[in-house]
């Protein structure tokens, strides 16, 4: 979609292999052309993805340049939707009839604020991306989230590089579009000192919906990992992000404005949840990324209290004291982990030396194996289930791992310790406060209007769509993992014996038809 007309003086132009050739500003060249940013071509966009999938070697760093581009796309075109029919109209012309006024013109500099916000709504993502946000730093301070980190290091950009400049309020807009970017159930107090802190009228709030939409998910962030991680993996994407956004429109939904949706799009819509379920399931959470991904931060915890990380100015520090320190913060990537396997004295500490011993049977493939899958049944399933996962997860992994060693009758041959859980979470990008909720019933939708009328949103209901769509939207999966191969058969005992305690649904059922002592030995 790059357009040589629209080239500015000072852009830089850059050759994608997903957007072909696009160009970018000098702001978020000279963003790019820092620390903060570079340090996100020393991160796996797909964190442990890369040790089963040869092809899902891309990072952060083009991920968030191809949501930058994205957003400038976007807002580019609605810029164009928004001034042509208030020209139309001011010109007394046949137009299509929507109240837009002078107050929601997008201007150059929201459109810049966009593309920076895509350019570094990433950048607070630790080593092996979003694993380390729930596997590591959510050990140490609760309430992490790289969204606000992300906030963090973009001002820390700043203040260190005196060459980029934003006002105080363009900084707040672009801050309010990395992270908080929902605004339905905003007071309208709230709305009105979020409006007055980024400068940008209630009009505008539409625009919070293009970099990282939590109303309802659709967004130029999704665009972008659709296409660039099918790309990699090697997997066919049939989502079109740019007709979606050829059939966008703003309208006004009771006293706010929202990014709606073309009604003949909703098949698409629902292809573009179902197409994130067949990512995550087939690669992002495959039994055997989840099984690596928790050994590294496995490997990293382990080492926490006694790794330092290097730095030039501050000393060295211990990777949970970078949580809260973003100049040390912009050290830590992916290269933690060749810097454990070869940190010196570990012969002597016990703490490096165990999480040395983890990174190397991932290098030498001696990976923990696979015991067994299980689904808990719903009560939409039609029963009472007997077992009930909470929103706990660490408790409910507890209390699994204690569950099925106590079928072990000789506790010497399968403990606790030797077990762990990773409960995996698959859905169509519901989010927080709608979870498990079909995410289409937040998406508004609009059809030709009668004699230039004006423009109605609405919602369609699954049911007026296909009888054939799902109406289960998200489900959790038990995943059960043996740290030493020789137990491997006392624990898928153990854990079918639990399974059919609990009655559950999934895989399990079928272990007892193979056997799996000569199965054991591969690994998939």
């Amino acid at each position: 979609m790059f357009e040589a007309a629209n080239l500015r003086q000072g852009d830089t132009v850059f050759n994608d292999p997903i957007h072909g050739h696009i160009s970018l500003p000098k702001k978020c060249v000279d963003i790019i052309n820092t620390p903060e940013f570079l340090r996100l071509r020393l991160i796996k966009q797909l964190g442990a993805t890369y040790e089963v999938f040869p092809g899902a070697a891309h990072n952060r760093f083009e991920h968030c340049i191809g949501v930058a581009h994205l957003a400038g796309i976007f807002a580019t075109f609605l810029q164009r939707q928004i001034d042509d029919e208030l020209k139309c109209k001011s010109e007394g012309g046949s137009c299509d009839a929507t109240a837009f006024t002078k107050e929601m013109r997008i201007t150059k500099e929201d459109i810049i604020c966009l593309q920076v916000a895509g350019l570094c709504h990433d950048l607070g993502h630790g080593p092996m991306s979003h694993v380390f946000e729930t596997r590591f730093a959510k050990k140490f301070i609760k309430t992490w989230d790289h969204a606000e980190v992300s906030c963090q290091l973009f001002d820390q950009l700043l203040e260190n590089n005196e060459r980029i400049q934003f006002s105080s309020t363009d900084r707040a807009f672009i801050k309010r579009l990395i992270h908080k970017s929902k605004t339905d159930e905003l007071t309208p107090e709230k709305k009105k000192a979020i409006n007055e802190e980024t400068g940008r009228p209630a009009e505008k709030n539409f625009l919070y919906q293009i970099v990282s939409n939590d109303n309802n998910g659709i967004d130029v962030d999704k665009f972008d990992y659709f296409a660039r991680d099918c790309y990699q993996l090697g997997f066919k994407n049939n989502f079109d992000h740019n007709r979606l956004i050829k059939f966008s429109r703003v309208i006004k939904v009771g006293d706010e404005w929202h990014i709606c949706y073309r009604d003949k799009q909703v098949e698409d819509i629902y292809h573009m949840f179902l197409s994130r379920v067949i990512l995550h399931r087939r690669a992002c959470q495959h039994k055997t990324v989840g099984m690596l991904e928790r050994m590294y931060m496995e490997a990293l915890v382990k080492a926490n209290d006694s790794y330092r990380l290097q730095l030039r100015k501050g000393g060295p520090v211990k990777i949970s004291d970078t949580l809260g320190n973003m100049e040390a913060y912009v050290k830590l990537t992916d290269n933690v982990f060749n810097d454990i396997r070869n940190y010196p004295g570990a012969d002597k500490n016990k703490d490096l030396k165990a999480a040395q011993d983890i990174l190397d049977r991932i290098d030498t493939r001696r990976l923990y194996k696979l015991v067994g899958e299980a689904i808990p049944k719903s009560e939409k399933d039609g029963a009472q289930p007997k077992f009930k996962l909470t929103d706990d997860s660490e408790k409910d992994e507890t209390t699994i791992i204690k569950g099925v060693a106590e079928y072990s009758k000789d506790p010497e041959q399968l403990k606790e310790e030797d077990l762990f859980v990773d409960i995996t979470d698959f859905n169509y990008g519901t989010f927080e406060g709608k979870k498990g909720q079909n995410p289409v019933d937040s998406v508004y939708f609009y059809n030709k209007p009668i004699k230039n009328g004006p423009y109605q949103a609405f919602h369609i209901e699954r049911e007026d769509v296909s009888s054939l769509l799902p109406n289960v939207f998200a489900e959790k999966h038990i995943r059960l993992y043996v740290k030493d191969k020789a137990k491997l058969d006392k624990a898928r005992e153990c854990f079918i014996s639990w399974c059919e305690d609990k009655d559950l649904n999934g895989k399990w059922r079928h272990l007892k038809e193979v056997n799996y002592a000569t199965a054991a030995d591969t690994t998939a």
